[in-house]
């Protein structure tokens, strides 16, 4: 009666010596709650991680859109810029601006307009030299 007493006055005593067995399917499922609980933990954390990225990802090209406005480029040249990080986007933006500042100051120095200038001559100009003699024919215009 002793012996009985002292197992119904503390279960638990026992437990801690190692003395409780668990059956093949108690300890499946201890470790498919705790799989279980990982799982969820692991998925919040990549959802978040998902999220900031995504959010820098649209601060870099809001930022780079600005700086690209701020130094009077085309904001359409976003898609060409290289935004993996803030250094290389600020790169990128320099390199698109020089090579854009150069094309700009070239570009005004070579126009040459070829075909007729009105007033310049006072005289029409000749189909054959401007190139528009097969147009003008098309057209069934005189020649």
């Amino acid at each position: 009666m002793d012996e009985q007493l002292n197992q119904t006055a503390d279960p638990a005593a026992g437990q801690g010596t190692g003395e409780r067995t668990f059956t093949q399917d108690d300890v499946n499922r201890i470790i498919q709650e705790r799989l279980a609980k990982e799982r969820a933990k692991n998925s919040g954390e990549a959802d978040l991680a998902k999220r900031e990225q995504e959010l820098a990802r649209r601060e870099l090209h809001m930022s780079a859109k600005e700086m690209l406005a701020e130094k009077g480029l085309p904001v359409q040249l976003l898609d060409a810029l290289n935004c993996t990080d803030k250094e290389t986007m600020e790169k990128s933006i320099a390199t698109l601006e020089t090579v854009f500042n150069e094309y700009k100051a070239n570009a005004s120095s070579n126009m040459r307009f070829t075909g007729f200038q009105p007033g310049a001559s006072g005289i029409m100009p000749d189909a054959e030299k401007t190139g528009d003699l097969e147009i003008r024919r098309a057209m069934g215009l005189s020649t």
